[in-house]
């Protein structure tokens, strides 16, 4: 009897310590290592790397942060609309439009031209339009285009966004946007447009589509040229003239896959 109770203790003994060993490997703990962490934040960076969009610009007439800013502006521009300034621009210009162009203007009264100029800019192979506008009714500067394959009237951070590809570029410095930028200088010609009739984008054509590899204008040494922009995609870029003074451009490119205009090449300097 009493090795039947010895038998029968050592048999319960050995029956508990095998439910527990099954018991710690169906359910085994599992203990992240250094590595493990590491890899698991490595993957969380690169999604988040992926999910980053491409920073589109907001005209700084539109934009929050600078309303005191435009609103300044607006004022100092209606001061040269009120004096006839741009009305008498917008005459000289209009009259050598194409009939199809200068009905949509005739129709948009509120519309102003200051400059324009013609090119590729859409690249499908036709003759499209920019213009340089002051909108009567918004008090601002607008930059407007025509695509000729579709007949259509587009503005620029409204209807067409605009992407800066140099926003992360410490080459790159620009007081407000292009649209901005532009009524800036035109304050700052006052006394040249009231006496000339004229302006610095009108003038020896500043305001221009061009191959910027190739004119001698651009100085893509010294300017703030985007890294990944490609040398052979330089043609058909709207090139728009941000000082009377110093040769200072911003450069536009049409991305017909994003359907974005791209800012990839910015010149401020003095000659």
């Amino acid at each position: 009897m009493h090795m039947n109770l010895q038998t029968i203790f050592l048999y319960l003994l050995l029956f508990g310590f095998v439910s527990c060993q099954q018991t710690t490997q169906s359910n085994p703990q599992i203990i992240p290592t250094k590595d493990s962490t590491v890899n698991n934040q490595s993957q969380q960076v690169t999604a988040s790397t992926r999910a980053v969009k491409p920073l589109r610009d907001t005209s700084t007439y539109t934009n929050p942060r600078f309303n005191k800013m435009a609103d300044q502006q607006r004022e100092q521009l209606v001061k040269l609309a009120d004096e006839g300034l741009f009305e008498k621009l917008h005459l000289k210009l209009q009259a050598d439009l194409a009939e199809e162009q200068k009905n949509y203007f005739e129709t948009h009264a509120n519309l102003n031209i200051l400059a324009y100029t013609k090119g590729d800019i859409f690249e499908n192979k036709r003759n499209d339009l920019a213009y340089i506008i002051y909108d009567k009714e918004k008090h601002q500067i607008e930059i407007l285009l025509f695509d000729q394959k579709n007949k259509r009237f587009k503005t620029l951070y409204q209807d067409i966004q605009v992407s800066n590809l140099l926003r992360q570029s410490d080459c790159y410095y620009a007081n407000g946007t292009v649209d901005y930028s532009i009524g800036a200088e035109l304050i700052y010609q006052e006394d040249y447009i009231r006496s000339s009739q004229s302006n610095y984008l009108i003038d020896e054509n500043a305001f221009s589509i061009n191959n910027i590899s190739t004119n001698n204008i651009f100085d893509l040494e010294r300017g703030c040229l985007s890294k990944d922009f490609p040398a052979n995609a330089m043609t058909n870029t709207l090139c728009i003239p941000t000082s009377s003074v110093y040769a200072n451009y911003q450069c536009l490119k049409y991305n017909k896959t994003k359907a974005v205009f791209e800012i990839y090449f910015s010149q401020e300097f003095a000659d």
